[in-house]
């Protein structure tokens, strides 16, 4: 199985306002975010093509819901908790206007929010 690490030279440009462990983390949920949109493409796929259909979908990852939808023409996902402690988030994607490029938008929504990018 092939994984895909994140460049170190993308993290260390700019000033050093993560720590080395903030640095290590980021590292591993892009990784991650990348080997999902790999490893679970056909997945993905069927659940874009899903969504497409009803605009509505709602997965569940270890720490959240995630709900799909589609909002002010935008492509939406709010995750809510799981625990009392964890925090709400909402992130958006422009939709595109070819079937195609829809449903890629969407491979790369699921794999971030699956990976924890976007939380």
């Amino acid at each position: 199985m092939w994984y895909i690490s994140y460049p170190l030279i993308m993290i260390e440009q700019g000033p050093n306002l993560l720590s080395s462990e903030q640095k290590f983390r980021e590292r591993e949920v892009i990784a991650k975010c990348f080997n999902l949109m790999r490893d679970e493409r056909f997945r993905y796929e069927k659940q874009a093509e899903a969504f497409l259909q009803t605009e509505f979908l709602t997965l569940v990852s270890e720490d959240y819901d995630l709900v799909f939808s589609i909002q002010d023409d935008l492509f939406t996902c709010s995750g809510l908790p799981k625990s009392p402690s964890g925090n709400r988030f909402t992130s958006q994607m422009p939709i595109p206007t070819t079937k195609t490029e829809k449903i890629e938008t969407l491979i790369e929504l699921f794999a971030q929010s699956e990976a924890g990018l976007i939380q």
